[in-house]
């Protein structure tokens, strides 16, 4: 009898070393299978929040690093603070709506944009950077936005682009439609 029980514990042991090896592996190529922990509804939503807030840092990590390096040369060169920086970027945000603009989203379907504006992307990409992307993860998400401050208040309908790339989704443009 004393064998069972010692093969059973090496069993057991065996078993336990099995579940922390595959859990290890899973926190390890989390990123990966699970897109980083955030989802491209997570980046739009920092984007429009980092804009209301003037948040510069977080607006810039919702970008890809090339993006994001351009803006903060250009805050750098024009000696702006990061909240300077935004507050000139979006001035038409701030002014038409009121300097405690907060932005509400509701999101719309997302789908991939065709072939022909993906490739003026990718290749513009490459010509400004010097570098090429990844477009495999490329989507065109419709968000309303709703702007509301202490001046106005308006829905405005835009297409966020978003990209996948390294497990993570950025912001990489939008486009907007308003009605007047």
């Amino acid at each position: 009898m004393p064998e069972k029980k010692s093969i059973k514990k090496e069993v057991y042991a065996l078993v336990a070393i099995i579940v922390v090896i595959v859990l290890l592996l899973l926190f390890v190529f989390r990123d990966s299978l699970f897109g980083a922990g955030t989802g491209y509804q997570d980046v739009i939503s920092q984007y429009f929040t980092a804009i209301s807030e003037r948040d510069f840092d977080s607006y810039v990590d919702t970008m890809p690093a090339a993006i994001a390096s351009d803006y903060e040369t250009e805050r750098a060169d024009l000696e702006y603070s990061e909240y300077q920086y935004m507050d000139e970027l979006y001035y038409d945000v701030f002014d038409e709506f009121g300097e405690d603009v907060v932005i509400t989203l509701t999101f719309g379907d997302a789908e991939r944009p065709d072939d022909e504006y993906i490739d003026y992307f990718a290749e513009s990409y490459e010509e400004i950077y010097g570098s090429s992307i990844s477009t495999s993860n490329v989507y065109g998400v419709y968000v309303n936005a709703n702007f509301a401050g202490s001046l106005s208040e308006s829905d405005i309908e835009f297409e966020c682009f978003v990209l996948k790339t390294g497990g993570r989704w950025y912001m990489v443009g939008c486009d907007f439609w308003s009605e007047e």
